[in-house]
């Protein structure tokens, strides 16, 4: 039993490691439409609907993206980026704030981005089943869009899913969960036990 839940916490911790570093550094997990240009994160598809709402300060959705702004200018090989020229960096400055369609398409997408954010933050204290549910919603409103979608619609080449990086999201928040956790090791503990009987 102490053994189980000392496996099921150090499991958890990693898990839940993984997944906020995915949704922070902003790891590409799908390719949406985010008005006039191309989303692959959950915090772009956040702050594209932020910046153009103009619900909270611009500081705030900078401070948002620059984590990921950082990991992206370090692989490209170029230089740190300008927190102050930032949008111009996610060609944020070029958002056509009057139209509102592309949002109207992706709500499951926003909204599962939105509770992927806030899985990652809960999960820096204590994860929560949050993760995973967002993880979940986002398959649905891509494969809904995909599905749905006439072949011929111009945004069905803007709509992509990137399986190994989403999938790997969605193992490491139903990972995070400590008690399914748990439940996964004693199971596959008692199946040994039951054979030698």
């Amino acid at each position: 039993m102490a053994l189980s839940k000392k496996w099921a916490s150090i499991i958890s911790v990693i898990a839940s490691s993984v997944f906020t570093f995915i949704i922070v550094f902003q790891i590409p997990l799908f390719r949406v439409a985010c008005r006039n240009k191309s989303c692959e994160s959950p915090l772009e598809v956040i702050s594209s609907r932020l910046i153009g709402s103009e619900v909270l300060p611009s500081s705030v959705v900078k401070s948002l993206l620059y984590p990921g702004a950082i990991a992206k200018s370090l692989i490209g090989g170029s230089g740190l980026p300008s927190y102050h020229n930032l949008f111009e960096f996610y060609s944020f400055h070029e958002l056509n704030r009057a139209s509102f369609s592309t949002d109207i398409r992706h709500l499951e997408v926003f909204a599962g981005s939105c509770l992927c954010l806030l899985g990652a933050l809960l999960s820096l204290f204590k994860p929560t089943r949050i993760s995973f549910i967002a993880t979940l919603l986002i398959y649905w409103g891509l494969t809904t869009e995909i599905l749905l979608l006439d072949s011929a619609h111009a945004l069905t080449n803007s709509v992509r899913v990137y399986h190994p990086t989403l999938f790997l999201a969605s193992l490491s928040a139903f990972l995070s969960i400590r008690s399914d956790v748990r439940k996964i090791i004693r199971c596959c503990r008692s199946k040994p036990f039951s054979k030698t009987l």
